[in-house]
């Protein structure tokens, strides 16, 4: 019997956006452009290689607004110079203003 990969379910809805990230930690610090996100992450591009399970404080430069900083990010699956980032900590007040933007590109 072969063994199928199970099917993740996202908690939010992904929504195409193209902004910039900063990102920082004590091993590592760069730039990122971003080009899918939710409340609950993003996928996003860089020449900074990162490695699965790196956590980072990101700064996340959302157009037309004041960046908005997520404290904790986890770098869930990297593919070539793309990277998967899981938002794991941020302040509620950041959080709701990342859903009111999002909310009205939908």
């Amino acid at each position: 019997m072969a063994a199928e990969k199970a099917k993740k379910v996202r908690r939010s809805r992904r929504v195409d956006l193209k902004c910039e990230l900063g990102f920082s930690s004590d091993e590592i610090e760069g730039e990122a452009h971003v080009t899918n996100i939710s409340t609950g992450g993003c996928r996003a591009e860089s020449e900074v290689n990162v490695a699965v399970g790196l956590q980072f404080v990101v700064l996340l430069h959302l157009p037309a607004q004041s960046p908005l900083k997520i404290e904790r990010a986890a770098v869930r699956w990297v593919k070539d110079n793309a990277f998967g980032l899981s938002f794991m900590l941020f302040l509620p007040s950041e959080r709701a203003k990342l859903q009111k933007y999002l909310d009205t590109l939908t």
